[in-house]
């Protein structure tokens, strides 16, 4: 039995993460620098990375393991004219060669020294709700007509009469994969747990509910690759470590652990088309960390997320803008928007939305081709496509620095240990600042306190000479 460690945190915690936030927007620590790589915030690298999820991948393949119609963009991932269409739907010839769903669960950032794992105390979850309705449909918010005015969001939305309700039907579809009107009603029909080896192979994997097939015998964990057939009828599993897979130059030439799974189609409630899927890591009882749909908890304003069960998100998001802490506020009227500001789009849960009635590619499951830096840029979340200009040389890298494997476990092979030079310290100018400072803090509490000391003692000498003065005669 896997115990819910999923709480709402104390009323401390959203305070502290955005303080530690808003301290990175200004230098005094690292900012956010990828898909879901760089969350929780650790400004002080204080905490260890085995238990920081960085991506989660969902995608169908054939009987021959290969991915099982990904679509085709013909927008060139447009900035200027983004395709917003439904895609065109899979018919029941195209979904009955459907064989396998496969789940890619990264963990453990920038891996370079694999010696240094500490992996067993940890545990990670893979959860998926097939019960839940998604829409796929357009909204009336959707017709081709210009946006009425008010409609622009800066700091609060205090007049909601009249307005388009956001995200929209084609907005759900092209941002998140599909609308889910009702959020409250996620709960993980399926369950799945691994736990792992210091040295990252697989120690246990429990399916803990909602698999027609479970048992011992229909489970297989893999510690060999060489000359692997997947059975298409039994769960495949296997982890170790691999290239980081995500398309971003800042993580390039670096391996995270990987949890790789394979799980027949039948072994679902017949007729399942839908599916939400997250990701969570455990640290004893405690939840760590969480993964949905890429760039979504790794943004500072949405860290909060990272410990509330997704039924929570959208009322949660929703509570924290009408309602928003002092630093959160004070953030946002000192111009911090870009960062802390909640868009129109936010109130939806983070998981990732999967279906067999279209053909696969971001936001509809995901890819490990899917340049998602690009790909959310086309809609408005552009803080990876300009981190990866940044970080990355030109032009930009818009595929893995080493190939993809045609079939299971798909990731390619990792990097060899190398020892990483320290990251680069302060300027010793900047340096020399700081000791001035904290030195000149020292000797203005020193002298301080000195003076009242002497003063203090010289009013003391004065009352007892008062006191003990003989009266004046008359």
């Amino acid at each position: 039995m896997i115990p819910d460690a999923t709480r709402r945190p104390s009323g401390r915690r959203p305070i502290l993460a955005l303080a530690l936030a808003l301290a990175g927007t200004v230098g005094l620590a690292p900012t956010a620098t990828a898909s879901d790589h760089a969350d929780p915030i650790d400004p002080f690298n204080k905490e260890r990375l085995e238990g920081g999820i960085t991506d989660l991948f969902v995608f169908p393949v054939l009987a021959d393991g290969s991915p099982a119609f990904p679509f085709e963009r013909t927008d060139g991932v447009s900035l200027a004219s983004p395709d917003v269409k439904p895609r065109r739907p899979l018919s029941e010839d195209e979904r009955s060669k459907i064989k396998n769903l496969i789940v890619v669960l990264c963990v453990r950032r920038a891996l370079t020294e694999s010696g240094t794992l500490r992996l067993e105390p940890y545990s990670y979850r893979v959860h998926m709700d097939t019960h839940t309705t998604v829409d796929f449909d357009d909204t009336p918010g959707d017709a081709s007509a210009p946006a009425p005015a008010g409609e622009g969001y800066m700091f609060s939305d205090t007049n909601p009469q009249a307005k388009v309700k956001r995200p929209t039907g084609a907005e759900s579809r092209v941002r998140y994969g599909g609308r889910i009107p009702v959020p409250s009603t996620i709960e993980d029909d399926v369950l799945i747990e691994f736990k792992l080896k210091n040295d990252a192979s697989l120690r246990e994997l429990v399916v803990a509910r909602g698999l027609a097939r479970s048992g011992a015998e229909d489970v297989r964990i893999v510690e060999d690759l060489k000359d692997l057939r997947v059975d298409p009828e039994r769960i495949t599993a296997w982890a170790g470590v691999r290239d980081d897979p995500f398309i971003f130059p800042a993580f390039f030439q670096t391996n995270v652990v990987a949890m790789v799974m394979s799980i027949p189609v039948s072994a679902f409630q017949e007729g399942t088309r839908d599916w939400l899927i997250w990701g969570t890591s455990h640290l004893g009882s405690r939840q760590i960390d969480h993964v949905g749909r890429s760039l979504r908890t790794q943004n500072p304003r949405f860290e909060f997320l990272n410990t509330l069960p997704p039924r929570e998100h959208a009322e949660a998001v929703h509570e924290e803008h009408e309602h928003p802490g002092l630093l959160r506020d004070l953030a946002l009227r000192f111009n911090f928007q870009s960062m802390f500001a909640y868009r129109r789009w936010d109130q939806v849960p983070d998981v990732m939305v999967f279906t067999t009635r279209f053909p696969v590619g971001f936001p509809n499951g995901r890819l490990l081709t899917d340049d998602v830096a690009a790909l959310l840029a086309q809609h408005g979340d552009t803080l990876l496509l300009e981190l990866s200009h940044h970080v990355g040389g030109w032009p930009r890298a818009t595929s893995n620095d080493k190939p993809f494997l045609p079939t299971f476990p798909y990731l390619a092979e990792p990097w060899e240990d190398r020892e990483v030079p320290a990251p680069p310290g302060l300027n010793p100018w900047n340096k020399a600042k700081l000791v001035g400072i904290v030195a000149g803090l020292i000797a203005f509490l020193v002298l301080e306190n000195w003076l009242v000391a002497v003063l203090y003692h010289r009013r003391k000498l004065r009352r007892r000479y008062v006191l003990r003065r003989p009266p004046q005669e008359a």
